[in-house]
């Protein structure tokens, strides 16, 4: 009895004193837990510095005195500020300093989101990286496309695949039965296309020059018409020349429909056909396109892929810049468009500068497959609501979900998720799924993940907003990055955290903040990184983000947005951000691509041409520096070369003479090509009657002029509608509601900063820094040879002595300033241009200046000197701005000026040259001065010239906008200068 009573009560004596010891420890971890909240409290919020990010607190603490163990847990906005090690240590060490003596020798961890905070820290800066969001995809052999004219970039992004999109675009609202845009018009841009102008003229081609392979689900050509050449019909006069032995494929191929109405697939809709490679390349099919308007076009191409299909098919591009070929991998990507590249083509059917040959280039073994070829964007084609009700809109301004039908994606996988009910929900969705059905197995979509798809390893995707909000008092909205761990336990289908999408978004949003900071606004702000399951985020099994750059609602933002040097910066951080990344997943150094050159010039040197230039290093990316570069050339009106490579800063060419040719040059090294220089061209005539030299002295970008106060606030476009950087796909139309109280009402009556939609469909015409080819085009019809230089190198000390003439593009160049030191840009006479000029003419020089605001930009300038040289030097003086709205000249009879009848130059925008929307009128300053012609509409003074031991003809509208009269003009100006000579 006793003996069972022992091993009865015993242990439940034991186990009692044991419970109570426990409860005893646990009411003590519990007291010291509130007792360290308590003096976490007290220490107050930690990184004050944050804004934007909800609210900084502690949320509780967790201490395990026996283990000396304790444990922060902070509130979820901590999780949204990027970390780095000195940041850890910092948070670590303002905590330590707030614990006490009682938790110093704790072992103290903090969490956020559920995560150590040590954890945000990218790979990219860790000296140990995390192996668990390394998403690297197993790469093809070969890339699908490679272009054979260009290098291959080891420090770059050669045979890497990004998939990027811009936002919205115009959709069918079901229940309104219209077409409309997604968000509303503000500010003379709407969201639909505003992230459009930072992708298609600056991140796509950025990444492109860094070997990248870009993938779009929106139409990135911005040409309209649209040419199909293929077997299965093709449009006007275009043709389909085979060569070799072709039989029809097994499968379905791409075909023609006028529009596409629910469940059409046009690549389910014809044929494509086939045959064995050959390694002698004399199998070929050309592709040969009705070219409607002479002009760039976008040139994809379409094939059946499957396994043993061949990875060295080539695709020739002939176009009026010569040829360019392309080695294709048809072992993935078909039954889709796939872009090669943009080319020049000239009107008509013309087979040596205008087709596409497909060489069934391979090993005699595998197969090559050949369908349609597309030249030009076109208009949409797909129609919703009563199935006759197309868009009416450029292809390339239609939402992504209208796109991916045309680009031959599978309906219920990718772009029609809601029954056909909903177009706003299957755009935004479609992106996401349009990536994984790029991938495939067994990343596919999300309603099949082991769909074969097109078998592309995409290696992230990036999608770009500007849709964050008001603030008051014009602050800065910032940046904002979004990610999703969320999805699949966290988890990418191939077992990869979904943290490496963390990774990313931190990494582009560092770039984009650190630049714009440093070149536009040191208070840009930087907001979270938020970890939500947004569509764009969660959606693509790949790393991915959704930025929201800034508010197209927000003035203060928008007046940064609508600046092309804005997005140019923006553009490259994102492009910077994205090659970081990489480089760690693939381990390679990156190395960044360099940006363009600066101080070209062409000078005659004899009977050859001298080209020279400067490399331009980028503050901060230390590996930006050219190690070589490329000289592209086109002849006359053609297209340009695939380019030469040069090793200095100079080349040497010896032209044909009467021939006309134009140069640009690029800057590369490991980590790919910059964009082109501005273009200069030259000419050497035989027989010259001497030498003349144009100087492109307009550089100007620039965003539309803005008023704000306190009532009133927006982009005066009737003052300056800015200079958009070649071209602006951006614009709606001109903003009318200025008043900051008016009230949003609906998309439709947004209120203030409402803009009218007249400029939509349009491209609004800028610099193309390509305009020394029009001025020298009527120099050389008048018996003169000429060349040409930028004003950075003309600034210098150029012997200008033996040249006939100096002919000066001024444009639009007006002073603006710095965004961050404030100093002048865009100057329209330097003080080192000021002592060329004085020297030149002194010496008995002739000189044609024309431009927009050369008198303006004085008058502005409040500089007596300056003003001292245009009265005194060039014999003229600023009488008003906005002289005319019409663009109306005629010449007076008595002005000595050897020209009858009138003139027109461009005040309205079109697709061919920038618009003049101010004019100045200036006025003869001297006995030797007068007045040669006038305004039509007011009679006002439209340019001036002057004889002396120099001459001048000075014009206050810029000669290359001249639409009618041009040539006949500058004969009457040469023949001016010989009557005084």
């Amino acid at each position: 009895m006793s003996n069972t009573f022992s091993r009865i009560i015993i242990p439940v004596i034991l186990l009692m004193f044991c419970s109570a010891t426990l409860a005893e420890g646990q009411g003590k971890d519990r007291r010291l837990s509130k007792k360290l909240e308590s003096r976490l409290d007290k220490g107050g919020v930690y990184m004050t510095n944050w804004k934007h990010l909800g609210k900084l607190r502690v949320d509780s603490a967790r201490v395990i005195s026996k283990k000396k163990e304790a444990t922060i847990y902070l509130s979820k906005p901590y999780a949204y500020i990027p970390y780095r090690r000195e940041v850890v240590d910092s948070l670590y060490e303002m905590i330590a300093n707030n614990v006490g003596r009682r938790f110093r020798k704790h072992k103290v961890e903090i969490i956020a989101g559920g995560l150590h905070i040590e954890d945000y820290i990218p790979n990219y800066y860790r000296t140990a990286i995390d192996t668990t969001r390394i998403f690297r995809q197993p790469l093809a052999k070969r890339p699908v496309v490679r272009n054979l004219s260009k290098e291959r970039y080891a420090g770059g992004l050669t045979n890497k695949n990004v998939a990027l999109w811009h936002s919205h675009g115009w959709y069918y609202e079901q229940k309104l039965g219209r077409w409309e845009w997604q968000r509303p018009r503000l500010f003379g841009s709407v969201e639909d296309v505003l992230p459009m102008s930072f992708m298609l003229p600056y991140l796509v081609p950025m990444l492109e020059n860094a070997g990248a392979n870009v993938y779009l689900p929106r139409e990135r050509d911005i040409q309209k018409h649209e040419v199909i050449v293929d077997m299965d019909g093709s449009v006007a006069k275009s043709v389909v020349e085979i060569k070799g032995d072709w039989m029809r494929g097994g499968d379905a191929g791409f075909k023609r429909k006028e529009v596409l109405y629910a469940g059409d697939n046009p690549f389910k809709l014809g044929t494509y056909d086939v045959t064995t490679s050959d390694p002698t390349g004399n199998t070929s099919i050309s592709y040969i396109p009705d070219i409607p308007e002479e002009g760039e076009y976008a040139v994809c191409v379409s094939w059946h892929h499957q396994a043993n299909m061949s990875d060295k098919v080539i695709y020739k591009v002939n176009h009026l810049g010569g040829a360019t070929s392309f080695e294709v991998n048809q072992k993935i990507g078909g039954e889709t468009w796939i872009y090669l590249g943009t080319f020049k083509f000239a009107f008509g059917v013309q087979a040596g500068i205008g087709s596409v040959e497909l060489i069934a280039m391979g090993d005699g073994k595998e197969l090559v497959s050949a369908d349609a070829v597309r030249f030009g964007g076109g208009i949409g084609n797909v129609a919703r609501g009563n199935k006759t009700r197309v868009s009416g809109k450029a292809r390339y301004e239609e939402a992504a979900r209208y796109y991916l039908q045309y680009a031959g994606m599978p309906d219920t996988l990718v772009y029609s998720l809601n029954g056909e009910k909903n177009d706003y929900n299957d755009d935004y969705q479609s992106r996401g799924e349009w990536v994984d059905y790029l991938m495939g197995n067994p990343n596919g979509p999300v309603k099949d993940r082991e769909v074969e798809g097109l078998g592309i390893p995409i290696d992230l995707s990036f999608a770009m907003h500007t849709d964050a909000g008001v603030t008051p008092g014009d602050s800065i909205i910032g940046t904002l990055g979004i990610y999703s761990t969320a999805a699949d336990s966290g988890l990418f289908p191939n077992g990869v955290s979904r943290m490496a999408s963390r990774d990313l978004t931190d990494l582009i949003q560092t770039e984009v903040v650190n630049d714009i900071r440093l070149s536009f606004n040191e208070k840009w702000t930087r907001r979270g990184m938020w970890d939500k399951l947004y569509s764009e985020a969660w959606r693509p099994n790949v790393p991915a983000m959704l930025m929201e750059l800034l508010s197209h609602q927000n003035l203060a933002d928008m007046r940064m947005a609508l600046d092309p040097r804005f997005r140019f910066v923006v553009s490259r951080a994102i492009y910077k951000g994205m090659l970081k990344f990489l480089s760690v997943q693939y381990d390679f150094i990156p190395i960044v691509q360099p940006l363009p050159v600066s101080h070209f010039g062409i000078d005659i040197n004899k009977e050859e041409l001298k080209l020279s230039w400067r490399a331009v290093i980028e503050a901060g990316e230390a590996t930006s520096v050219p190690q070589k570069y490329k000289v592209y050339t086109r002849i006359g009106d053609g297209g340009f070369d695939n380019g030469v490579f040069v090793n200095d800063t100079i080349f040497s060419f010896t032209p044909k003479k009467g021939e006309t040719y134009s140069f640009k040059v690029t800057a590369i090294n490991d980590g790919g090509e910059s964009f082109p220089s501005e273009v200069l061209s030259a000419c050497i005539v035989s027989n010259s009657k001497g030498e003349v030299l144009v100087v492109n002295a307009f550089d100007r970008i620039a965003a539309p002029r803005f008023v704000d106060n306190d009532d009133v606030a927006g982009f005066t476009w009737w003052e300056d509608e800015g200079v958009a950087d070649k071209y602006d796909i951006s614009r709606t139309g001109n903003q009318y509601d200025f008043k900051r109280f008016s009230k949003w009402l609906d998309d439709d009556s947004p209120g203030w900063g409402a803009s009218y939609a007249d400029m939509e469909s349009g491209v609004v015409m800028g610099n193309t820094f390509d305009f020394t080819i029009t001025h020298g085009k009527p120099i050389v019809m008048n018996g003169y040879s000429y060349t040409s230089v930028s004003d950075e190198y003309f600034n210098g000390d150029e012997d200008l002595d033996d040249y006939f003439a100096i002919d000066v593009i001024m444009g639009e160049e007006r002073i603006e300033s710095d965004p961050i030191t404030k100093e002048p840009m865009f100057e329209v006479y330097p003080q080192a241009f000021r002592t060329n000029i004085r020297r030149y003419l002194a010496s008995g020089g002739n000189i044609i200046i024309s431009g927009a605001y050369i008198g303006t930009a004085i008058q502005e300038s409040g500089e007596t000197a300056l003003k001292d040289f245009a009265s005194e030097v060039l014999h003229y003086r600023w009488r008003t701005n906005h002289a005319v709205r019409h663009g109306d000249v005629m010449v007076n009879e008595d002005s000595g000026l050897p020209f009858k009848g009138g003139l027109k130059f461009n005040t309205t925008s079109n697709s061919r040259v920038y618009k003049v929307e101010a004019p100045d009128a200036i006025e003869p300053v001297g006995r030797a001065s007068r007045t040669i012609m006038r305004y039509r509409e007011n009679n006002t003074s439209a340019g001036v010239c002057f004889n002396g031991k120099g001459n001048g003809v000075i014009l206050g509208f810029p000669i290359e906008t001249i639409t009618e009269g041009r040539d006949e003009l500058m004969m009457a100006i040469f023949n001016f200068f010989e009557q005084k000579h």
